[in-house]
């Protein structure tokens, strides 16, 4: 693997570090799908324990991944992050050829905030994903207005066209409701849209992969949370298709 660290828009802050996986020509495999990762922290910050530990797990599962740093604080305006990311897609569009990628099978992942990206990306953005994983993510209305997150609700632009989606979240989760999970659900099902979702029953907010030492708020976490990145891989591959040795 190796990393490489892209500065998109540095009066803003919005870089994109690159884990490129190893290529294992002997094996048959000359391009990996990709997934690129955007870390929670209600627009004021991007959380460390939501960007390079899942990216490597990525990486470890036989991904290429992305770790978006995007527009938080004072320097996010409503819209922003979703332009850094259309920044960053056209960024590893222009180097698909050296870093291998199947520019057919690019992901998105996000957790909280993130979460809220990622859906913006598979909803409205001009660069929609193959699929997008959202981790307790805000998608509805009352949320976004309760966390001052802007005017994009995803929830309400989910169409046919959007894509193959899988969820997670906790039942108790009283930072971002449950309903933002089960309601984005719901309307993918509504448009015939596949998705597969998790809602475990007991975790605090910000859990990231389920490990002790990556959970922000607390450790109320139910054991088989820490199992969503093991579904969410198999899912994944399942839905891209492809051989990941």
């Amino acid at each position: 693997m190796r990393v490489e660290n892209i500065v998109l828009d540095g009066q803003c802050n919005v870089t994109l570090t690159a884990y490129i996986a190893n290529i294992e020509r002997d094996h048959n495999i000359d391009r990996r799908p990709a997934v690129i990762v955007f870390p929670g922290g209600g627009y004021k910050f991007c959380s460390d324990q939501e960007g390079e530990p899942v990216a490597l797990n990525f990486c470890a599962a036989g991904y290429h991944a992305f770790v978006l740093r995007y527009s938080v604080n004072d320097k996010f305006t409503d819209g922003k992050p979703l332009a850094d990311y259309e920044k960053a897609y056209e960024y590893i569009l222009s180097r698909a050829d050296d870093w291998r990628i199947m520019t057919d099978k690019i992901a998105v992942m996000g957790f909280s905030a993130g979460g809220h990206l990622a859906a913006c990306a598979a909803t409205m953005s001009r660069y929609r994903p193959a699929a997008a994983i959202l981790g307790y993510a805000v998608t509805l209305r009352e949320t976004v207005d309760a966390h001052e997150m802007g005017t994009l609700e995803p929830c309400a632009h989910i169409t046919p066209d959007t894509c193959p989606t899988f969820l997670f979240a906790t039942a108790n989760d009283v930072i971002v409701p449950i309903a933002n999970t089960l309601e984005y659900a719901s309307a993918l099902d509504r448009c015939g849209v596949p998705f597969e979702c998790h809602i475990y029953s007991q975790g605090e907010h910000g859990f990231s992969l389920g490990t002790q030492g990556l959970i922000r708020y607390g450790n109320k976490l139910c054991e088989r949370a820490g199992n969503w990145f093991t579904d969410c891989a198999s899912w994944l591959k399942e839905t891209l298709g492809g051989s990941l040795n």
